[in-house]
């Protein structure tokens, strides 16, 4: 039984070792066939991009391109030529249009400083006869405060001298009532 025992455990233990290999193995080739499929796409791609370019009918399309390009160089040369003269003519009456408006600059400029040197002035003298006004509003109100206080005073000083001679009246008018003559008039 012993060597049974050991044959199922050798048994056992290659099948794993040969499982464990096998999977091992599968798993490094899954890898490298990644990193051949990658090369491949890459390959693939610049093929398709060299077969593109080797195409008898792109070529013909790219030399057609070039000579359109070639073409346009040259009217643009003949444009460059003509157009110095016309560069020329243009830039002397840019000149002189940039001279009319550095002067009309100037004269902006000059008119500018000189309104705001009119309206400082014109603040500060406003601000000036503001305060003038201010003073003598609150002088003027001072004085006649005063004044009305003091015809307020006199009134006062009336009133009391009416209320006294009013006092001296009702006496008077109280005394008459008592006399004999005074009873029958005043009721």
């Amino acid at each position: 039984m012993n060597t049974i025992l050991k044959i199922l455990i050798l048994t056992l233990i290659g099948s794993g070792c040969f499982s464990a290999g096998i999977y091992y193995g599968i798993k490094e080739s899954e890898v490298y066939l990644n990193k051949v499929m990658d090369e491949y796409t890459i390959i693939q791609e610049q093929v398709d991009a060299f077969v593109k370019v080797s195409d008898p009918e792109s070529i013909l399309l790219y030399v057609k391109q070039l000579n359109k390009i070639l073409d346009d160089t040259e009217i643009l040369h003949k444009l460059i030529e003509t157009g110095q003269l016309s560069d020329e003519v243009l830039t002397d009456y840019l000149k002189s249009y940039d001279n009319k408006l550095e002067e009309l600059n100037n004269r902006f400029l000059l008119l500018t400083s000189d309104v705001q040197s009119r309206v400082s002035d014109l603040s500060a003298n406003l601000a000036t006869d503001l305060n003038n006004n201010r003073v003598e509003l609150e002088s003027s109100f001072i004085s006649e405060s005063d004044s009305v206080k003091k015809e307020i005073g006199k009134l006062y000083d009336k009133i009391d001298e009416l209320y006294r001679e009013l006092e001296q009246v009702t006496a008077i008018l109280d005394n008459a009532k008592e006399t004999f003559l005074g009873k029958y008039i005043i009721k």
